[in-house]
């Protein structure tokens, strides 16, 4: 460039104009306070100016498409085009590489299709320019047809790059902004529901070692009891040292679970005696809730696995059992169960006669933290733990809602000749 074009006063107002342009643009990139698509939306709409563009858009590659986000022609603005597409964008996305048109008609790009539209490119003179991230596309900076003027120079291809360069760190900077504060939600979102959850497991142990205690003060000096009261406080005790076992052992052995770490030592069982073993054992807790025990054992089914789990397993269903159906939850006072044996199982139904399980739930019921139906005092981890600890067994628990109401939970496990083939 010569001396006397650097003398003239109007090219140095121009170019003044377009150096305080370009530090305007610089600090709105730079502002904390708007978002992305407001400031994508001015730059095209800057950029349209600096460069003397009659139009601009900026393209974000989004999974398999590259979508407008920001145009000076706002009805463009969401339309996507699929990165497969022979098009210009697309092609700077792939290699990476900017292309820069004096005219397009003439060009290898004359009869490629646009998004939405049944025509060929109608811009004279286009300049599309990659941003990248790490030396990757992340996007496309677009100016279509230069007003005043039969094509793009160098000059505004120049601009055209400085801009895109800024535009690539705004880029990076704002989706790096992005996953940092979507790690912190996500970790807040942790944090509260470690806090619940601990609240809500400190909370459910309170209460059986409570009325453990109240018992015990009602079993001292000082108060004449008649042998029956006596053994029925006894039965209250028991039954909430029960429920506190039960979710102990349970939530230590979740965790020993998914550490792949909890000890088995399988061994030949007759399922059928087990169950009787575990409905004597939940005999105080039955007559607590004043509920009835059914069993009706329709084979001796034998079947090989850990004895203490497959008890836990029983334990848990049918002290759900009894909780739903007692009379004072509003059951029917009756929890039936039947073992029997066929195609390679041994199965364990349990039957209450509680409300059922929430239709809307289904099999969510076995999920962590879900409860069948809102209770007090529930941690929603029973069947979970139950479905876990079955299907380390190679066997599955399972539901399904009685048509003459409440619910039947069942207990399956390979028989004995199944189990040894294992």
């Amino acid at each position: 460039m010569n001396q006397e074009i650097q003398r003239d006063p109007a090219w140095l107002s121009k170019e003044n104009q377009r150096l305080q342009a370009l530090v305007d643009l610089g600090n709105l990139l730079a502002d904390p306070v708007l978002d992305l698509e407001h400031k994508l939306q001015h730059c095209t709409r800057e950029l349209a100016r600096l460069a003397a563009a009659e139009s601009a858009s900026i393209m974000l590659v989004e999974g398999p498409e590259l979508v407008v986000r920001a145009a000076t022609n706002q009805r463009i603005v969401g339309l996507a085009t699929p990165l497969s597409d022979r098009t210009i964008s697309t092609q700077v996305v792939r290699t990476g590489q900017p292309v820069h048109l004096t005219d397009v008609g003439n060009s290898d790009f004359a009869q490629v299709r646009r998004e939405g539209d049944r025509s060929s490119y109608r811009t004279q003179s286009l300049i599309s320019l990659p941003l990248l991230e790490d030396g990757q596309p992340v996007g496309v900076l677009n100016l279509s047809d230069k007003a005043g003027a039969a094509a793009f120079d160098q000059d505004d291809l120049t601009l055209a790059q400085s801009i895109a360069s800024q535009l690539s760190r705004l880029i990076n900077f704002s989706a790096l902004h992005s996953r940092l504060g979507e790690a912190y939600q996500d970790l807040s979102r942790a944090q509260r529901a470690k806090d619940d959850l601990m609240y809500m497991i400190f909370h459910d142990m309170k209460a059986p070692v409570t009325g453990v205690k109240e018992v015990l003060k009602l079993l001292g000096p000082g108060h004449d009891l008649s042998p029956e009261e006596r053994t029925q406080y006894l039965a209250l005790a028991e039954s909430d040292l029960e429920l506190l076992w039960r979710r102990i052992t349970n939530l230590l052995d979740l965790n020993r679970m998914d550490a792949d770490q909890l000890p088995q030592n399988p061994t030949p069982l007759n399922l059928a005696a087990l169950v009787r073993e575990s409905l004597a054992r939940l005999a105080a807790v039955a007559r607590v809730r004043q509920v009835d025990l059914e069993l009706k054992v329709e084979a001796e089914a034998e079947v090989v696995a850990d004895e203490d789990l497959v008890e836990r397993i029983l334990v848990n269903l049918v002290f759900n059992a009894l909780k739903f159906s007692s009379p004072e939850e509003g059951g029917g006072g009756l929890v039936s169960l039947r073992v029997s044996a066929g195609g390679g199982q041994a199965r364990v139904e349990v039957l209450d006669t509680g409300p059922g399980v929430d239709p809307q739930l289904g099999e969510e019921v076995f999920e962590r933290y879900t409860q069948g139906r809102a209770t007090r005092g529930s941690s929603g981890l029973g069947l979970y733990f139950c479905r876990r600890a079955a299907r380390l067994l190679g066997g599955e628990v399972a539901f399904v809602n009685l048509e003459q109401g409440g619910c039947c939970f069942s207990l399956a496990l390979p028989l004995c000749q199944e189990a040894c083939r294992l």
